[in-house]
């Protein structure tokens, strides 16, 4: 499996996780507050889960974009330098 769809699986197995719900449930589209239910508190876990797991820093303007799962994981990619053919 490449890494970009590892990256995505593991984003979405860890929302998975934290909401309850089967990550197979968890589609790009689907907006974090107001399709997954994400609150501030959701949002700042994800956001240390995804710093610590990529050893990324990221910055609050750019959390600020993360509207969508798909968000989420395009930022991530990018960040470590993978991107989809």
């Amino acid at each position: 499996m490449e890494q970009i769809d590892q990256i995505e699986e593991q984003i979405k197995a860890g929302l998975a996780s934290k909401l309850g719900m089967k990550p197979g449930d968890i589609a790009n589209e689907k907006r974090l507050v107001e399709d997954l239910g994400l609150d501030s508190l959701d949002t700042f876990d994800l956001l240390f889960d995804l710093e610590k797991e990529y050893g990324l820093e990221i910055p609050s303007a750019d959390a600020l974009g993360f509207v969508t799962v798909g968000h989420v994981v395009a930022y991530v990619q990018k960040r470590i330098g993978t991107t989809p053919r």
